[in-house]
């Protein structure tokens, strides 16, 4: 069915690294639930009391065929709840699609049964990928007008790469997850685009080598799609594999030279070797190819400011958190950039927005108490926040040392030699400090 998929920028968000793939867009497609064979074989036993389901299906259409022989092989996917098939009155549907399906069947040698998720199957020997089309959307047509109800319909082919005869009908889910995507009533002929959607669920849920799998295998199909390249250095990325990673987005560019993904995440290679030099030039590159992408503002702007270029960082994460402003980390390193630019009460807001986004930003907590005391205003509140800052990350010396700096001003000098010492014992050089709190003490008694 010729449809134009869309596409959305998306990386994981269990991830730091924020690699930059490109997703199937539109509605979120849930896979069909399983209902089980049985029940639906029981729900059809009336009108096809000799139906086959599971195994005993694939035996009985399979072996016929002979491994070498061509066949094509439907997935029927109902575009209502398929639990809902399974009760009157809309077992009358179920039942209205089974004979949409067998006359089909009967017209052109097929055979159809029932998949072990519960799910109808046909399948036709000699059949190309254009015939299974075809009869996809006859069948939809069929179904159509006898239940006022759609299906979407996945279509696979045998031979296709080296797949056994078996996991043909695998195919067909998948290609049906493929059509989906298009809405109800679609239809799509397993290819790149079907693997490539399965690649992208494996990586969604985190399962890279399965995902990598299904990326080499839609490269088999389509070796000039970048966007699989990109996706396929993006999970070698994930796995700390660098040089298969650059390798990948070298063939994606190879494609598609403005490919900015692909330009960006090259970069972000780089960076994680440590060559920044690079790195900025690559971000940089993405930037000028496309330069509303969050990630892309945001790592360059953080980088710049890693270099010691806070101006050219500043209007980076300021375009960065006009793109996403609940970002806690992106204000909070334009809070940084506006410190090291010597601007307080534009830092000072930024970290309070790094906060509400992120009460647990305990680097945020503690610049603002810092800054608090800087200002000299209401040293109770920069006390809090610093308190805050050392609860939620007691091993970090700097947040340890401020809040003694506040205990100190505040004159409560063993609370401040506490903080001054643990800071110490954690690698902040605080002599100066704890000698002064000291000889404090020793003035005071």
């Amino acid at each position: 069915m010729a449809t134009r998929k869309r596409r959305k920028i998306t990386r994981r968000a269990e991830t730091s690294r924020h690699f930059l793939l490109s997703q199937t867009d539109s509605r979120k497609v849930d896979e069909a639930p399983e209902v089980g064979a049985e029940r639906v074989r029981q729900t059809l036993a009336p009108a096809f009391p000799d139906l086959r389901c599971g195994a005993d299906f694939l035996t009985a259409a399979l072996p016929p065929i002979g491994a070498d022989q061509p066949f094509c092989a439907l997935w029927i996917r109902p575009d209502d709840p398929p639990e809902a098939w399974l009760h009157a009155p809309d077992a009358k549907v179920l039942a209205g699609v089974a004979a949409c399906l067998d006359e089909i069947c009967r017209g052109a040698e097929g055979v159809w049964g029932v998949a072990e998720s519960g799910m109808l199957v046909g399948i036709w020997p000699s059949w190309s990928g254009a015939q299974g089309l075809d009869a996809a959307h006859r069948l939809q047509e069929q179904v159509r007008q006898r239940t006022g109800r759609t299906v979407t319909i996945g279509v696979a082919c045998h031979p296709t790469l080296d797949y056994l005869p078996p996991a043909v009908i695998e195919n067909a889910r998948k290609a049906a997850e493929h059509a989906a995507f298009f809405g109800a009533g679609s239809r799509a002929v397993f290819d790149a685009v079907s693997l490539n959607i399965s690649g992208d669920k494996y990586y969604e849920r985190g399962d890279i080598p399965n995902a990598i799998r299904e990326f080499e295998l839609a490269l088999r199909l389509d070796p000039q799609n970048g966007n699989v390249h990109n996706s396929l250095g993006v999970c070698y990325g994930e796995l700390g594999d660098h040089e298969a990673a650059l390798e990948a987005f070298d063939r994606a560019l190879s494609v598609d030279g403005s490919d900015y993904m692909a330009v960006y995440n090259t970069g972000l290679i780089h960076e994680l070797r440590g060559d920044r030099e690079q790195a900025l030039e690559h971000f940089l590159k993405a930037c000028m190819l496309h330069g509303d992408v969050f990630e892309i503002l945001f790592q360059t702007g953080k980088l710049r400011l890693e270099m010691g270029d806070s101006q050219a960082a500043r209007a980076l994460l300021e375009r960065a958190v006009r793109l996403r402003p609940r970002s806690g980390n992106s204000q909070r390193l334009l809070g940084d950039c506006y410190v090291q630019l010597q601007l307080p009460e534009k830092a000072i807001d930024a970290y309070k927005k790094a906060v509400k986004a992120n009460p647990g930003d305990s680097a945020a907590l503690s610049e603002l108490g810092g800054l608090f005391d800087e200002k000299g205003e209401n040293p109770e509140i920069a006390l809090v926040f610093c308190r805050e800052s050392v609860r939620l990350s007691p091993d970090n010396p700097l947040f340890r040392r401020r809040l003694g700096g506040l205990y100190l001003k505040l004159n409560r000098l063993e609370e401040a030699l506490g903080e001054f010492e643990q800071a110490a014992r954690l690698g902040q050089d605080c002599a100066e400090d704890i000698d002064k709190v000291r000889e404090r003490m020793a003035e005071r008694n």
